[in-house]
């Protein structure tokens, strides 16, 4: 059996040696259950486990800790430009275009989506789970780029990490009205959202074009040694960072 790297990282945003980014597994950390290298101090995990996994895995990509931009996550459209590093609460997509800051992104099941502008230098770090993608995050972020910083859609290079396929995504009637019915597949009384889709589409009515779009394809519940997932995990789950910056002179 192929043996399974610990780092994920995008082909199309490794192509740009000024480029950081990476996004953790559940191989590689502390090989503490049930966590298994768990980044977030969020979850119940012991801190000095995750302070040791969170060290590993910084320290692997050349980032120092002070160096982080990490949002407090509310499942919001809420995105903001930063200039320093820090922490962010109640926002759920930072954008920089300064140098040696690098922004941090929480998953277990919600698509982590890492932007690139490869011509004015700028990044972005996105968490667009079901909430944020029907409230358009992704959308609202590309448009502060575009709006406020002179980004281009033409310009700008973008991986969507691993996050939970439609086929494990079963949620209720409620939820299943928020979406159009082109991301809504019923299956014997039961509703599953194609998130995947949906972010793709809003990627697409902006103009960046397919061939500066990566997918990860992979499912974070079916990978269940690999990758974590709240939906398959529960209160058992830890949480895998992605990050992505700008490297410092």
């Amino acid at each position: 059996m192929e043996e399974k790297e610990t780092i994920i990282r995008s082909k199309l945003l490794s192509s740009f040696p000024e480029i950081v980014h990476a996004m953790s597994t559940m191989l590689g950390g502390c090989e503490n259950p049930p966590f298994f290298n768990n980044l977030s101090y969020r979850v119940g995990d012991d801190e000095g486990t995750v302070k040791q996994n969170r060290d590993k895995f910084f320290n692997s990509l050349g980032i120092e800790n002070s160096r982080l931009a990490i949002p407090q996550q509310v499942h919001s459209a809420n995105v903001r430009i930063v200039d320093v590093p820090g922490y962010y609460k109640d926002f759920d997509a930072l954008i920089t275009s300064k140098k040696d800051v690098y922004l941090i992104i929480s998953t277990a099941d919600c698509y982590p989506v890492l932007v690139y502008d490869k011509v004015n230098k700028i990044v972005s770090a996105i968490h667009s789970g079901w909430r944020g993608t029907q409230k358009k995050i992704l959308t609202n972020a590309i448009a502060i780029m575009t709006n406020e910083l002179g980004s281009r859609a033409e310009n700008l290079v973008v991986f969507i990490g691993p996050g939970i396929s439609k086929d494990k995504f079963e949620v209720g009637k409620e939820v299943a009205e928020m979406f159009e019915d082109k991301y809504v597949y019923p299956s014997l009384g039961k509703y599953y959202i194609d998130l995947k889709s949906n972010i793709l589409d809003q990627l697409a009515s902006l103009g960046v074009s397919i061939s500066n779009i990566e997918f990860s394809g992979l499912c974070t519940y079916c990978e269940e040694d690999y990758l974590h997932s709240y939906r398959r995990d529960r209160e058992s789950s830890g949480r895998m960072f992605s990050v992505i910056g700008m490297k410092g002179n």
